[in-house]
């Protein structure tokens, strides 16, 4: 709501008399009563109402003028990308030793300009930048590896083979730290293997490219990340860079894991193209014993779980003194 000028030029005029007001009862209960003129005191107060006309009429100025003044302000400011942050060996020191709590302000400073740089059409050039600056404080803020894998082949600008070959090594340095992440490594491996290899002009670099990330494609299959169609596109891609028996090989690891009929069938499929027909008829009635016999030992055993954990051990009729020798 507007303030009226005339409502604050009331108030400094109440203020003045109020203040006149408290002068006269100081004069008066100083002492017998003098003769109300004296030229210092009415100096006085033609100084304290030119000092308080002044303020009034700053005021109001100030009022008048501050919107059309912030509105030109905002109407001439132009976004730039620019990188604020001191450099990142100087970021533990600047943290006061809440290295965490830095690098959780980074994460959203980053969000923010990203963000920012996608609504401006930017090239995002300091996205780097800011991911060295937040492992610098937390190698194992596992959220930035995925995401610097992601948005540097995701933005706006021009994406050069550079950018992911820069995204992979960041993504080689999360797989190196969690290994047992699927996540992680189907990221690197989608990188490798779909990302790099169109942005490649070398078809023996593709070729290497692609071959690079088979390994972490297999990885993340296993862990069962990765869309369902993974370990039938793994075994595709072995088998077109001539490695069938490595094709051969990890279907059989992932058959045993796959919950999905549809997929189950597939890979089936695809196990006696690779082989003949008796070998994949094998395969599946030793899964079917398999299942069989996970379902009488542990039925709330997932296969995978299953796979890890064995058949039951019956203490009555083993020689433990003979299990004790074999374990160690």
């Amino acid at each position: 709501m507007e303030k009226n000028p005339r409502k604050s030029l009331t108030c400094g005029g109440f203020v003045f008399l109020s203040i006149l007001r408290g002068k006269l009862r100081s004069h008066f209960a100083a002492g017998p009563r003098k003769k109300l003129y004296n030229p210092g005191m009415s100096r006085d107060y033609k100084k304290t109402a030119l000092v308080l006309g002044l303020l009034c009429t700053l005021g109001i100025g100030m009022r008048s003028f501050r919107l059309p003044a912030l509105n030109y302000y905002m109407a001439h400011q132009r976004y730039e990308d620019v990188y604020y942050v001191p450099p990142k060996q100087w970021l533990a020191t600047f943290s006061l030793g809440h290295k965490m709590a830095l690098c959780d302000l980074l994460w959203l400073r980053a969000l923010v300009y990203f963000g920012e740089e996608i609504q401006h059409k930017g090239e995002v050039k300091y996205l780097f930048n800011y991911v060295d600056a937040m492992l610098r404080l937390d190698p194992y803020f596992r959220q930035a590896y995925l995401w610097v894998g992601n948005v540097a082949l995701y933005r706006t600008g021009k994406i050069t083979s550079k950018d992911a070959y820069k995204a992979a090594d960041y993504l080689k340095k999360g797989v190196a730290l969690f290994p047992d992440d699927g996540e992680l490594a189907w990221d690197l491996g989608a990188t490798l293997t779909y990302e790099l290899p169109p942005l490649l002009d070398n078809d023996e670099e593709k070729n290497r490219a692609k071959a690079d990330g088979i390994p972490y494609l297999e990885t993340a299959a296993r862990l069962g990340a990765g869309p369902s169609w993974l370990a039938l596109s793994n075994a595709s891609e072995l088998k077109r860079l001539g490695q069938t028996e490595q094709a051969l090989r990890h279907l059989v690891e992932i058959y045993a894991t796959i919950q999905d009929p549809d997929t189950k069938e597939n890979i089936k499929a695809q196990i006696s193209s690779l082989s003949d027909q008796a070998y994949a008829e094998a395969l599946q009635a030793a899964f079917a014993e398999f299942s069989r016999e996970r379902q009488e030992q542990y039925p709330y055993l997932s296969p995978t779980l299953y796979l890890l954990v064995g058949e039951r051990i019956d203490f009555e009729t083993i020689d433990l003194e003979w299990y004790r020798k074999s374990r160690l």
